[in-house]
């Protein structure tokens, strides 16, 4: 639990959870296109806004581009920015910046009772 950011993540001090970001690219592929234009305009100026994070950028020769992003908590994200303009890039890079990294769970249901209703949920609002 040492590596996970407080329950006051924001409030008192911002604990960035992104570790490590990876953009691997193929050199001369129509699909890195995005990502080399990324590269040559802007990277240097995020890696100067994000001193704490460590950027590496990686050749893939003959794959798609995408993005690796590993966090302080010790999962890791692969997002592919196949295709994608510059734009593009740079929002899911910025948003894989200030995501948690830890994986969603999707609730089936928002209560849970250990006897169930066939009748279904009462609201104070159901025969109005």
């Amino acid at each position: 639990m040492a590596h996970l950011a407080p329950m006051n993540n924001g409030c008192v001090r911002y604990i960035c959870q992104l570790k490590r970001l990876t953009l691997q690219y193929c050199k001369n592929g129509g699909s890195s296109r995005g990502i080399r234009e990324f590269l040559s305009e802007t990277v240097a100026q995020f890696a100067k806004e994000n001193p704490h994070l460590t950027v590496y950028v990686r050749q893939r020769p003959g794959r798609h581009p995408r993005i690796v992003a590993e966090f302080l908590s010790g999962n890791s994200r692969v997002v592919s920015v196949k295709n994608m303009s510059v734009e593009e890039v740079a929002g899911h890079i910025s948003l894989l910046r200030t995501s948690s990294g830890i994986k969603t769970v999707k609730l089936a249901k928002p209560w849970h009772t250990d006897n169930p209703s066939i009748q279904g949920n009462w609201t104070p609002f159901l025969y109005k």
